[in-house]
């Protein structure tokens, strides 16, 4: 008895490096960030203790508001089109019998980082992108930057992170369509099901480990995204396509207000963990 206690501790030995490194990196910033966010500190003076007030001041302030619905607005909408999308691909390509090639093409935007995509799409979308062509042919009307149209920029944005993550959730459903039993599907079709009553009756629930898996990634991309935003417009023009991960550098780092910034931080993480065990809680509910 005592050698196989023995040997269950020295098991927990091999995990102890990787432990102690989400501890000492992840964890103690949790901690050290909320504790930061009941302070007013420029990073270098002395912090000075306000408890709540930088949360009232979010409250209050038009620019964290904008951000908060950019956030929302840019979770809801991936989270339509990273499903239906990547889905109804991976449902077309694993019954076509050029499969590799179209799983290249789509999967290929997502091997680019978030950078390079944002380069992509600004070049494309600036006054001398697209817009220059239309203007060629409609007129200098249509000739300016879109990338600079409040609100229209944050859609194009949200376009753009869904060409570059539609090939990964594409590979997903692809393993998940090509494991699951195809016996209930076979009992289906005997019974006369076909075609999309055949995918929302019985293949989607077969899949929904799946489908949650590409949730969650969706979820949290969505709520973190900061690359695509600060390469194509940096928030602007006026702060209107910021989200709350943007906000949170910018106060933190760009205005010096690392109090407030942390307070972003604070509301940000609380959002995405509510979020998420909901969405975990009652998605497994039936699975």
């Amino acid at each position: 008895m005592a050698k196989k206690t023995k040997n269950n501790w020295s098991d927990y030995l091999y995990i102890a490096p990787a432990v102690a490194l989400v501890v000492i990196f992840f964890v103690s910033s949790i901690f050290y960030t909320t504790y930061l966010s009941f302070f007013e500190w420029n990073g270098i003076g002395e912090k000075i203790f306000v408890g709540g007030e930088n949360y009232r001041l979010l409250c209050k302030d038009s620019n964290f508001l904008v951000s908060l619905m950019n956030t929302v607005i840019w979770v809801a909408a991936s989270l339509i089109t990273s499903l239906l999308i990547p889905f109804v691909l991976a449902a077309l390509i694993t019954r076509s019998s050029g499969a590799n090639v179209f799983r290249f093409i789509f999967y290929f935007p997502a091997t680019l980082s978030g950078t390079v995509g944002g380069l992509i799409i600004s070049s494309l979308l600036s006054t001398y992108g697209l817009p220059a062509l239309l203007g060629q042919i409609l007129g200098n009307t249509a000739r300016s930057n879109w990338l600079n149209t409040p609100y229209f920029n944050t859609f194009l944005m949200i376009c753009a992170g869904v060409w570059q993550g539609v090939g990964l959730n594409m590979l997903l459903f692809i393993a998940g369509l090509r494991n699951m039993d195809i016996s209930p599907i076979e009992s289906a079709m005997i019974d006369g099901a076909s075609g999309l009553k055949l995918y929302t009756k019985v293949v989607v629930p077969l899949i929904k480990p799946t489908i949650i898996v590409v949730m969650l990634m969706t979820i949290v991309n969505s709520f973190k995204v900061f690359d695509m935003i600060w390469v194509t417009t940096k928030g602007g023009p006026y702060r209107t396509s910021e989200t709350l991960a943007f906000t949170m550098y910018q106060e933190s780092f760009v205005y010096s207000q690392y109090g407030r910034g942390s307070a972003v931080a604070v509301i940000l993480t609380l959002i995405i963990l509510v979020v998420s065990y909901f969405n975990v809680k009652n998605s497994y509910k039936n699975v």
